[in-house]
């Protein structure tokens, strides 16, 4: 029995386009998955970076709060100081002149009043007008802190009499050990929203201060609540300094939240940021991926679509091809899609196609020629700007440090003169970084005008070993345990040489200030002078650090600096060295330095030729500096600056008055007929140039001497200053002897 055969079921036949639409999306389930779980990830990692993000807010504004509440701390020091509320009996208090100086520190600062209270809390003086009721100061526990604690202390938030919140920053007034007064500064609580409010925070966050007790002292969302939400209690509670999580605010809103306490008040600064806007991102992350996943299929079907149609035109092209060959008939194929299809095609039009490209490359050639010389024009007007630019940011740069070293130099004079041997130790620290400070500044201008050729020289006969001796002596208190020794031959002290003579004293002390960096305690630092043919050469050698030959080699270039070791040891910009070359060789001279290699010190030697000797008879004598008390009138706008300055003068036996701006320098004037005037360069709305002009119109008949105190110190500031009128210009910080020599020779010259 024969069996019957039956064919094998074939698969049903499918299009092209539909089996490319399968393969290509079987490879895009793969992708859709890897997208949800990033989509995933990305919605916790944003929730994380939300909360980190009201931390680091937090943390930022607790910084900003406390700046605040630190510089009030420091204003109200500086008014006791200023004021020497130490030696003041309760009476004294009372006297306009002290009430006054308060009165303009409370109205500069936006503060509602200062009081001077005992440790009782009983106000003995106040700066608001009026008989002192109520006679105890309104939130006295915090008094009570400044006597125990003896050191400044930030209030609670309190409400005064006319129902205004305000807190009080308080610092003691000590006399010897004993807090005899506290002097305070009433805040109103809006002058901390204003500091929140200097941020750019986002509207929909909310951002609240709260005081040691929880009560609300800034909020930038109002509300009648003037505690913590419930939930924002529990978090600060649960935490120590700083913390996260999510809270509910006073309108019911869940919010990721952090905050963090700011250091001198222990109050509390919270950022919440609405979970519903944080997670806006994410929902529309995960539409985006449905939509894409929904474009992409859609794109495939089209896509299979296409590559059908691309395989199966080029089939029907080469069969038309075909019976165009038989035929005898040119063959003239549009491009396949298919690269080996195509370069057959494309070898018939290949001549044509290279004659038209080398015309084309010609055109492109002349186009990009006249570009590039559009380029260099541009380049060169963009250069000369830049260099205007640096000008221009290099006096603004000079002038915006110098200003607030001004007022430091002074209160630093000012401390000295009043001989507490307990703040020797910090007195000294201060001048030494100050001194660092300004010697950074001047190297760092002192570059520019080298490398511009603005720095002008002063040469005139100067005997350099004197110079070196009088140096040798101003840096021996900075050498700290190391051994300075001066070797200078009996031949060279004679010698003269054409120089600056500051800028002589300039190279002495950046090299011996290089070798003492540079050198270990109990080091030896040896200067020496001798004369070599025409010359005369001064070798400063330490046995400190050393340098390879390497370092040798790079070790008067600008900005070079040490190895990372020596460099976070040292500091410094890497100008000194350079703007030592520079110097040496406006003198006509040359510098060079030597060493064994790291580890056994460091020789630099320069070199300057001499020149004739000088009859010091023929000098004329230097003037001496007169002591006697004349009316000076001190304008700046840096507050700070000007009183520190005319206590400084006072103490010096002037009579002084302090303004702060040109109108009232102009309107005092008549009135108070000052001999002398300080007079700073930019101040607002007039500046100093302009006003030395309208005081010099003031004078008719009378003597008078101004001198500009700016922070503008380049070549041209100086000959602005006296083409204005002034008599004298000297740079921010002036050296408080330096101040003093010029106003007492200003006084005693000829009118």
């Amino acid at each position: 029995m024969a069996r019957t055969m039956h064919p094998a079921p074939s698969a049903p036949s499918r299009p092209l386009r539909y089996r490319l639409f399968l393969l290509a999306a079987s490879g895009l389930v793969p992708l859709a998955l890897v997208l949800l779980f990033a989509a995933a990830y990305m919605a916790q990692e944003r929730r994380a970076s939300t909360q980190q993000s009201a931390i680091d807010l937090s943390r930022a504004l607790s910084t900003a709060v406390d700046t605040e509440l630190r510089s009030s701390i420091a204003l109200l020091q500086t008014l006791a100081a200023t004021a020497q509320m130490e030696g003041m009996a309760p009476a004294q208090l009372k006297e306009p002149t002290f009430i006054a100086l308060a009165r303009r520190m409370a109205q500069g600062q936006g503060w509602q009043q200062i009081t001077v209270s005992d440790v009782s809390g009983n106000i003995l003086a106040r700066t608001t007008d009026g008989p002192l009721q109520p006679a105890r100061a309104v939130e006295p526990d915090s008094i009570s802190l400044v006597a125990q604690r003896r050191t400044p202390v930030v209030g609670s938030l309190a409400r005064g009499p006319k129902g205004r919140e305000a807190f009080a920053v308080r610092v003691p007034v000590m006399r010897g050990e004993q807090v005899i007064y506290v002097l305070s500064a009433v805040v109103p609580s809006a002058r901390v929203l204003d500091v929140i409010g200097s941020q750019k925070i986002d509207p929909s966050w909310v951002v609240g201060v709260f005081d040691q007790a929880g009560f609300r002292v800034a909020r930038t969302r109002a509300s009648p609540e003037p505690r913590y939400s419930p939930s924002l209690e529990q978090l600060v509670s649960a935490h120590g300094n700083e913390g996260g999580g999510m809270t509910r605010t006073l309108e019911g809103v869940q919010s990721h939240t952090g905050f963090s306490r700011v250091r001198t008040s222990q109050w509390v600064v919270a950022v919440g940021i609405p979970a519903a806007g944080a997670n806006v991102d994410v929902y529309g992350l995960l539409g985006a991926l449905g939509a894409g996943t929904a474009a992409s299929l859609g794109l495939l079907a089209w896509i299979a679509w296409r590559v059908a149609r691309y395989i199966t035109g080029p089939i029907d092209q080469l069969k038309q091809a075909a019976a165009h060959l038989g035929a005898g008939r040119q063959v003239q194929l549009p491009p396949l899609g298919v690269e080996e299809l195509d370069d057959l095609g494309s070898a018939l039009q290949r001549a044509a196609n290279d004659r038209d490209e080398a015309n084309q490359r010609r055109a492109r050639v002349e186009a990009e020629r006249e570009e590039l010389l559009a380029r260099v024009e541009r380049a060169l007007g963009a250069a000369e700007q830049a260099n205007r630019n640096k000008d221009e940011f290099m006096a603004l740069l000079g002038h915006e440090l110098r200003n607030p070293l001004a007022p430091i130099a002074n209160a630093v004079h000012l401390l000295e003169l009043k001989g507490d041997p307990g703040t020797l130790r910090e007195r000294g620290v201060i001048q030494r970084q100050l001194s660092y400070v300004t010697r950074l500044v001047d190297d760092l201008l002192d570059a520019a005008r080298i490398n511009s050729g603005r720095l002008v020289m002063n040469l005139q006969p100067v005997q350099p070993v004197h110079v070196l001796e009088q140096t040798l002596d101003a840096v021996r208190p900075s050498a700290k345990g190391r051994q300075l020794l001066a070797e200078i031959d009996r031949s060279s002290r004679d010698l003269w040489v054409r120089a600056d003579e500051a800028r002589l004293v300039q190279i002495f002390n950046n090299l011996l200030g290089n070798a003492i960096k540079f050198t270990g305690e109990g080091g030896i630092i040896g200067a020496s002078a001798r004369r070599h043919g025409d010359s005369i050469e001064f070798t400063i050698r330490d046995d400190g650090a050393g340098m390879s030959a390497q370092q040798l080699a790079r070790a008067f270039d600008i900005f070079w600096q040490a190895p990372n070791s020596q460099r976070s040891v040292n500091g410094g910009l890497g100008l000194g060295l350079a703007i030592v070359k520079s110097l040496v060789e406006m003198h006509s001279g040359r510098v060079w330095a030597s060493s064994g290699g790291p580890g056994q010190g460091t020789a630099v030697t320069l070199s300057l030729p001499i020149i004739e000797a000088v009859d010091e008879s023929a000098a004329e004598p230097r003037e001496s500096m007169r002591a006697d008390a004349v009316r000076v009138l001190v304008v700046d706008d840096n507050e700070d600056a000007a009183l520190t300055l005319a206590a400084m003068l006072e103490v010096s036996g002037y009579t002084v008055r302090a303004v702060f701006t040109p109108e009232e320098g102009i309107a005092l004037f008549d009135e108070f007929a000052p001999q002398l005037g300080v007079l700073d360069i930019g101040l607002p709305g007039m500046d100093g140039y302009e006003l030395v002009g309208r005081l010099r119109d003031k004078c008719g008949d009378r003597r008078c001497k101004f001198v500009a105190l700016t922070g503008y110190g380049q070549e041209s500031d100086i000959k602005k200053a006296l083409a204005a009128g002034f008599d004298a210009h000297l740079t921010k910080p002036a050296e408080p002897e330096m101040l003093l020599r010029l106003l007492a020779q200003l006084a005693s010259a000829p009118a």
